[in-house]
């Protein structure tokens, strides 16, 4: 049995079932499927003939997909899209290079050019309320002769179940047979967790998808909706009903309160039903452009009604869908991502707001909350969704940071973010207003220790205060947040990926000489330019508002002239903009006292500063709803320059997760 099979077979029921499967469809012809390997000099047990002349042709007439199949992969050409991808990425890897020694005998077994795929389908003769589904995984092989003389190599058993199709092995883990199929490979290897899996879905995977046409893509899913609505449709019906149970657990024996949480929960609910009854096929596809040198990922969601607000929405948003306006290129030049959106129909969230604003009401009127105050928190949270959501947004890095640690860690996990919004200055002010004044409540203090055993010290401290932006008009506002060292402490002991750098930061020594940050601040500051609202946030006030200005002046070097941003400038889209990795630099592990990400990066080849072109955008047939992104030659290069690092601060942590006691 190889390592592989070893390290496969006692996982295989704990972790991922369809990455376990993919390893031991391949590892079934190396010798792992399930009995030991035996010694050359020994003959395998149970082994058929080797297919001959006289063996009637196998059956390889068409067969449609089963109506029950609700889930298909398909990779394409496995080989070239890897060793592409990975050229790209300069770590020229070939596959078949990865094979053991003692197996490069499989090289020419497997056609490594042929489509590898993967169909799951609901089991019609399955036991109890939720029967699991058959799922196989499909690899091509270069002739039936070649893998049957490999498996017995490898001491595995072979049976011939008709003429064409053979049984590999006895495993208790994986079945596994081989048969001959259409398609660009003559036979494939089909394996599933049990027999019933293969023998289920062998006919298809044989003689039904290979031919199924795939486009010009490289790899794809498919999620087929129909035949799980129509398996536990009256399981989704009785929705509702589970729903009034739970709510019977939350409910707070409070008239208002309890109608209000009613509507909500049951408007989620209901919005919920409709829209998996719209939903008809969801879709992931990726594409390897060499012409352009990217790869081209669009997710896909498909409906085939409007019963729902989002499907509503997204056939509203279709008519709305524009090219980046001149805002757009007047964001800085050196944002780290920046982006537009069209929004949705005005009106649209309103209801949602005003439901979620009487709830709030409802709740804050049971705490014996005072009128004045409940009211501006209720008419605040509505407020947020009376909002004009087109807008046009950028964020990036802050150039200077603080020595404490706290703090420096606060600068580069916020850095300066701007949205511009075409929406009443007044009202945006208001809601900044309402949220201050009801978050930083003594009422909501002693509800939350009440309730949460949360105690004061812990909770953030809020301020607003009058400022000047040189090019907008009077009345410019800052709003202030202080979160205490105490509840970032608290949120740091979670392992989290966001929160690696304030994990770090708070384990740093103090200043010699000098206390440590008792809090992180963060700003929002609000400013009217007399058309527009601009909201800039960061923990830095006086920087945001020099980002603010920068924007009204006409010598600071803006979007439009950055290159690479060309897709962006005609076509028009729901929603587009742009990201690169500087923007993930505090999600990839790299940031803290012992890494600097900033040097790090612009030690890449590009910097990490390569644009990839993402949108979004809606057809009102169906209507279809589609989100797009392009990663260019030059990021996937940078993404290769950081693999060793990656791997490296991934060790490090986990040595340091380990070492916890």
């Amino acid at each position: 049995m190889s390592t592989l099979g070893l390290l496969t077979r006692p996982r295989l029921a704990s972790s991922g079932r369809f990455p376990a499967l993919c390893v031991l469809a391949a590892s079934s012809l190396f010798g792992c499927g399930g009995s030991q390997a035996k010694p050359a000099t020994t003959p395998a047990t149970a082994v058929a003939p080797v297919p001959n002349a006289k063996e009637e042709p196998p059956d390889l007439s068409p067969v449609a997909a089963p109506p029950e199949l609700f889930a298909v992969a398909r990779f394409k050409n496995p080989e070239t899209a890897i060793e592409t991808v990975s050229s790209w990425a300069n770590f020229p890897f070939k596959l078949q290079s990865a094979l053991p020694a003692d197996l490069h005998g499989l090289g020419p077994v497997v056609a490594w050019n042929a489509p590898l795929e993967l169909a799951v389908a609901l089991d019609p003769l399955g036991e109890g309320k939720v029967p699991e589904p058959l799922s196989v995984i499909s690899i091509g092989v270069t002739s039936l002769n070649a893998a049957l003389e490999f498996a017995r190599a490898q001491g595995e058993a072979v049976h011939r179940l008709r003429s064409g199709v053979y049984r590999i092995g006895d495993s208790e883990d994986v079945a596994c047979t081989v048969g001959a199929a259409v398609g660009s490979a003559p036979a494939r290897l089909i394996c599933g967790h049990r027999t019933r899996d293969v023998d289920g879905l062998f006919d298809y995977a044989t003689r039904g998808l290979p031919n199924e046409a795939l486009p010009d893509l490289d790899f794809q899913i498919e999620l087929r909706l129909e035949p799980l609505k129509k398996k536990y449709g009256t399981e989704l019906g009785s929705a509702r009903l589970f729903g009034g149970f739970l709510l019977r657990e939350i409910q707070m024996d409070n008239p208002r309160f309890d109608r209000a949480l009613s509507d909500v929960a049951y408007g989620l609910i209901d919005e919920t039903l409709a829209f998996v009854h719209d939903l008809d096929k969801v879709r992931l596809d990726a594409t390897i452009d060499r012409q352009k040198n990217q790869i081209n990922v669009r997710f896909d969601a498909k409906f085939t009604a409007q019963q729902s607000w989002l499907a509503q929405a997204a056939a509203e948003t279709a008519a709305l869908s524009a090219p980046a306006p001149e805002a757009f290129w007047q964001l800085p030049i050196d944002a780290a991502d920046a982006s537009y959106g069209v929004g949705w129909k005005p009106g649209r969230l309103k209801p949602l707001g005003r439901a979620l604003g009487e709830l709030l009401d409802a709740f804050l009127e049971a705490e014996k909350v005072p009128a004045t105050l409940r009211t501006q928190g209720s008419k605040a949270l509505e407020g947020m969704f009376d909002l004009n959501t087109n807008a046009v947004r950028a964020d990036g890095a802050l150039a200077e940071l603080p020595a404490d640690p706290l703090l420096a860690a606060d600068y580069r996990f916020f850095g300066w973010q701007m949205t511009e919004l075409s929406s009443d200055p007044k009202l945006v002010q208001s809601i900044f207003d309402g949220l201050v004044t009801s978050l930083g409540s003594r009422d909501l203090a002693r509800i939350l220790k009440q309730r949460a055993q949360i105690e004061e010290k812990m909770l953030p401290k809020f301020s607003s205060h009058g400022v000047t932006v040189r090019g907008f008009k009077a009345g410019a506002k800052a709003y202030r947040v202080d979160l205490p060292r105490g509840l970032l402490e608290k949120l740091a002991e979670k392992p989290a990926l966001s929160m690696q750098e304030f994990a770090a930061a708070l384990a740093a020594p103090a200043q010699k000489g000098k206390p440590a940050a008792k809090s992180a601040p963060l700003s929002f500051v609000v400013a009217w330019d007399g058309e527009h609202t601009f909201v800039g946030v960061s923990p830095d006030e006086k920087a945001v508002i020099k980002r603010l200005e920068a924007v009204k002046d006409p010598k600071t070097p803006t979007l439009r002239s950055r290159a690479g941003l060309d897709a962006l400038r005609a076509t028009p889209h729901a929603g587009a903009g742009f990201m690169t990795l500087r923007r993930f630099s505090n999600m990839l592990g790299l940031s803290g006292h012992d890494a600097d990400a900033t040097k790090l990066l612009s030690a890449l080849p590009q910097h990490g500063e390569t644009p990839m072109i993402f949108s979004s955008d809606a057809k009102a047939e169906g209507p279809e709803s589609t989100l797009s992104i392009a990663i260019p030659r030059a990021a996937i290069g940078d993404i290769g320059a950081l693999v060793p690092v990656l791997a490296l601060t991934a060790g490090k942590n986990a040595a340091s997760i380990l070492a916890t006691p």
